[in-house]
């Protein structure tokens, strides 16, 4: 930390010359002598004790911690190694997960063991406290088996960002396996993890589960506590479940959700632990009376009768088929499974919501306001700050800005950019995101679920990653036009896979498409339900195009 200078007249005029202003000289005295008090109250505050959740080490002791050889790292997933599990056989025997095992996106704290954050910026970050959701998976039994790669500052939707190199796609190595959680869905892919936690802020959790074909989903915003994992946007921090299948989803999401008390993000109606629905089970009871496709109403949205049991109601978005980019063969494939859907027994119409085009432009300029988060400055949001990180990063050198990935270096640039010429774009960003919610919620009158492409196309092959930064911007623009506006919304997302169809650069290969299941507010069930109906009759490895 740099030496703080002291209170002086010379200093006062500088600071308040920072923002175009001067301080009338027969105030100089005065407001030094001010600035001088402000500042010993700031270093007596600096120099206390942080307070931080206590992990239970040794309950849950961290053993075998380190980077795997690239041998033993084919498709450079993980970042690293550990096991870390219940002391106690007998008391993890009796958890919801136990036997299960579990990887973490490497921007999730864990305790004693190392968080790269997919970035150079800093190397020697080991985290002091556990995450919630950490606690609540070693609680329930699961074993976690480390961290796995992530792209740079979590900001990129393509994996070739991260610093160790890219992370390849299981189906093709060449190819990018999605962002920013690619180490995630590709262990979670490739069996060598039964379950991951992801992180979503424009589609980081969806974007990699449909590159590679597994289900991940983007809770409602609040309903999964974001307590002690890296934040890079306040408003539309989400972390959810990434597995091979709809149940084991479902079972993960019932471990991790609820209130923790320590981070205000979680809005009016998200449950306690102890309230949270049992997603699991009543997915089983769903799926044994053969009642997926049915619901019982009770939606504050409708004007039905609470209780009421009918068809569950799926609305294509029109505009969901529209987005820039959008691969033929891929929208194809998503009206394909719609059309099973309702063949199954579900009720399909078409609904439109105009404003949902505008979702990304919205989304990109909302992040673009928030370059305070990499300068170290805070909302004002309770919540457990990560202090000893922000000390790695801030303040900036130019040997730091260099490593950063080019999507995070001009989304620095532009941010100070539209801090000193449009200060109030912040608030009109939030102001437009309000109204974007309400037209997806008066959609949601209608139907209870908004079915899209979870992207516009299949995985791309990777450029390199020492490629201009212009052309990276250019490969990626638009893979997240379905995907982000409800990071911006908070509405639950849900991706699985619906079929495989070939790249239209002309390879046979064959590659998975996600489709999208948006529903209302903590109503993941019905999002569930209708997944699960699909994926017990139909093979999507096997329904090739």
């Amino acid at each position: 930390m740099s030496e703080t200078p002291a209170a002086t007249k010379v200093l006062v005029q500088n600071l308040a010359s920072t923002i175009g202003l001067q301080v009338s000289p027969n105030l100089e005295d005065d407001y030094t002598e001010m600035l001088s008090s402000g500042i010993a109250a700031m270093e007596k505050v600096v120099s206390m004790d942080d307070f931080l959740p206590t992990p239970e080490l040794k309950r849950f002791p961290r053993k075998d911690v380190y980077r795997p050889s690239p041998q033993d790292n084919p498709f450079n997933a993980w970042a690293t190694k550990a096991t870390v599990k219940n002391a106690n056989e007998e008391e993890a025997a009796s958890g919801m997960l136990y036997g299960k095992t579990v990887v973490l996106k490497d921007n999730i704290a864990l305790a004693g063991v190392p968080c790269e954050f997919g970035t150079s910026v800093f190397s020697d970050w080991v985290p002091t406290l556990d995450a919630t959701v950490v606690t609540r998976i070693l609680q329930a039994g699961g074993t976690i088996t480390g961290k796995a790669t992530w792209e740079n500052f979590c900001a990129y939707g393509v994996s070739n960002t991260a610093a160790h190199g890219p992370v390849g796609n299981p189906y093709d190595k060449t190819r990018s396996s999605g962002g920013s959680s690619s180490g995630c869905g590709v262990l979670v892919c490739v069996g060598e993890a039964d379950m991951a936690i992801g992180a979503d802020q424009g589609g980081s959790i969806r974007i990699p589960a449909s590159h590679v074909g597994i289900v991940g989903l983007k809770p409602t915003f609040g309903l999964v506590p974001y307590t002690g994992i890296i934040s890079n946007e306040i408003s539309v921090d989400h972390t959810g479940p990434m597995t091979r299948d709809v149940m084991d989803n479902a079972l993960l999401l019932q471990v991790i959700a609820g209130v923790d008390g320590m981070d205000d993000r979680q809005i009016a109606g998200t449950p306690f632990p102890e309230n949270v629905p049992k997603y699991y089970d009543l997915l089983h009871a769903s799926r044994s009376a053969h009642a997926l496709l049915s619901t019982a109403e009770s939606s504050r949205f409708t004007a039905t009768t609470p209780g009421e049991t009918r068809k569950v109601r799926i609305g294509i978005l029109k505009e969901g088929f529209e987005i820039p980019g959008m691969d033929g063969k891929v929208a194809e494939c998503v009206r394909r499974a719609i059309k099973q859907l309702e063949d199954l027994g579900a009720e399909v119409v078409t609904v439109t919501v105009p404003e949902h085009l505008n979702g990304s432009l919205i989304g990109r300029v909302h992040r673009l306001t928030q370059s305070n988060n990499l300068l170290g400055r805070t909302s004002g949001t309770r919540q457990v700050y990560l202090t000893d990180l922000t000390e790695k990063i801030v303040p900036w050198s130019q040997e730091k800005f260099d490593k950063l990935f080019s999507n995070s270096a001009i989304g620095l640039i532009q941010g100070l950019y539209a801090d000193k010429h449009y200060p109030q774009l912040h608030g009109k960003t939030h102001n437009l995101i309000s109204k974007l919610r309400f037209e997806y919620d008066t959609a949601f009158r209608s139907v209870d679920i908004l079915a899209m492409p979870t992207l516009p196309w299949v995985a791309k092959v990777l450029l390199p990653q020492d490629a201009p930064p212009l052309s990276h911007f250019k490969e990626s623009f638009g893979l997240t036009g379905n995907t982000l506006p409800f990071n911006l919304t908070g509405h639950p997302a849900l991706s699985i896979p619906c079929g495989m169809v070939s790249p239209p650069d002309g390879s046979d290969l064959k590659l998975p498409v996600g489709l999208q299941l948006v529903g209302q507010y903590f109503n993941e069930l019905t999002l569930y339900k209708a997944a699960l109906a699909w994926s017990d009759v139909y093979d999507w490895r096997q329904l090739l195009m």
